[in-house]
């Protein structure tokens, strides 16, 4: 059976996070959404449909894989935005098994996967509902599924996936401690605890999985008197500073930088909170920089729900914490407040006193007095700057897309 992982127009609830990926690229625990689904369909290999802009860059990423192409045969066409678990894999397994013929998987409002055995054709375009026109007589069946309709939605699922990928890893390996653990550093509940080689865990260090498994990639740093409460995933390269306060349900990405205090938060790889602030059910993009003391409110003063103000439509979010989201290439100055429920953009540079307007759209420049528009040229020399202390090079792809992004948002 072949794989297709299809993004649908769902991503646009994602933006600004999907702006600059497919939507099956954002993580969840410790894994992206769509190698969650290739882990749990026992697939190593998938073919992909995504939005015709973003191609260029996949393919850059993923050398080899076919995009956006005609398919035949014995498939099974997923939504990209599900939060794949091993009960929904084996309900959409068996029923293939018990059933061969066309199946539409559903769960409420959202469609979950499509099986076909026969050749089906489809357009490139980004599905509304479902990839395929049904034939008549066609399956429908309701499973229980997690999807991400909202940032949200991942957020709340991350400690959940944290734990089973925990529990799927723990399984596949003989050691679970390879790292260097000094003998000050203090592991409680040390069967729930995964560290990686290289990596080294400082004297004054509190490793706490009493709520949830910890696991540390390789060659990561853990500096002194620093605190980890599981459910967490500290990925490969990254630092944890001095005094650090890292709580259950975060991830925090490839060569990141993490200090102060982090609660429920995701953050993608090569981002920045190196300085002392507070992050709090929050989902961070790439390249993302946190100034020095930077807070963001994660509950509103009258404990009340937070609205959230959504491809320029506000959200009820029906729930009682939520932080920030916050695209790729976007930094925060020294001292930054950050207002519950706040949406920043691709590429924003925001500071100054007061809280800044909680929508920000891309390359927006400014804070509570002022947004301007932050001029492309002056963004991309910044960008650059960034991305060579990590020693990376911003590719012709990424440019032209971010570029696409800066033309595209001038009437906001």
């Amino acid at each position: 059976m072949q794989l297709v992982i299809v993004e649908d127009t769902g991503y646009r609830n994602l933006l600004p996070l999907t702006a600059t990926r497919p939507v099956f690229d954002l993580i969840c625990g410790s894994l992206s959404l769509g190698d969650r689904i290739k882990r749990y369909l026992s697939q190593k290999k998938s073919n992909y449909i995504i939005r015709d802009e973003l191609r260029n860059i996949f393919l850059e990423h993923n050398p080899g894989v076919m995009v956006n192409e005609q398919v035949d045969g014995d498939t099974l066409y997923v939504n990209g935005r599900v939060i794949w678990n091993d009960e929904l894999a084996k309900t959409i397994k068996q029923t293939i098994r018990s059933q061969k013929k066309y199946t539409l998987f559903q769960s409420g409002d959202e469609w979950v996967a499509v099986y076909t055995d026969e050749p089906v054709s489809l357009s490139n375009e980004v599905f509304k509902a479902h990839p395929i026109q049904l034939p008549d007589g066609y399956i429908e069946k309701d499973v229980n599924a997690r999807v991400a309709a909202y940032p949200w939605d991942i957020i709340d699922a991350n400690g959940d996936c944290i734990k089973e990928d925990f529990n799927y890893r723990s399984k596949r390996i003989r050691k679970k401690i390879q790292g260097k653990v000094h003998s000050g550093a203090v592991l409680t509940r040390k069967r729930d605890i995964i560290i990686g080689k290289g990596t080294v865990v400082n004297p004054y260090v509190v490793v706490n999985a009493s709520k949830g498994p910890v696991m540390i990639g390789d060659n990561v740093t853990i500096e002194p008197h620093a605190y980890l409460k599981g459910p967490l995933w500290v990925n490969t390269k990254s630092v944890v500073k001095a005094g650090a306060r890292i709580y259950g349900g975060s991830s925090i990405g490839y060569n990141c930088r993490a200090a102060g205090e982090i609660s429920s938060t995701i953050m993608h790889s090569y981002s920045n909170k190196a300085h002392e602030g507070f992050l709090g059910h929050s989902y961070i993009g790439q390249w993302i920089n946190i100034g020095a003391d930077t807070n963001n409110s994660n509950l509103k003063n009258d404990y009340g729900l937070i609205r959230v103000m959504i491809n320029g439509t506000p959200v009820e979010t029906g729930k009682q914490f939520f932080g920030m989201v916050m695209g790729d290439h976007s930094r925060t100055g020294i001292n930054t407040m950050i207002n519950t429920g706040t949406i920043i953009g691709v590429a924003c540079n925001i500071f100054g006193a007061n809280f800044p307007p909680k929508y920000l759209p891309d390359f927006s420049w400014g804070g509570a007095d002022f947004v301007r528009r932050y001029q492309f040229d002056k963004f991309l020399q910044n960008a650059r700057a960034m991305t060579a202390r990590r020693g990376v090079s911003l590719s012709d792809s990424e440019i032209t897309l971010l570029r696409k992004i800066y033309e595209s948002r001038k009437s906001e």
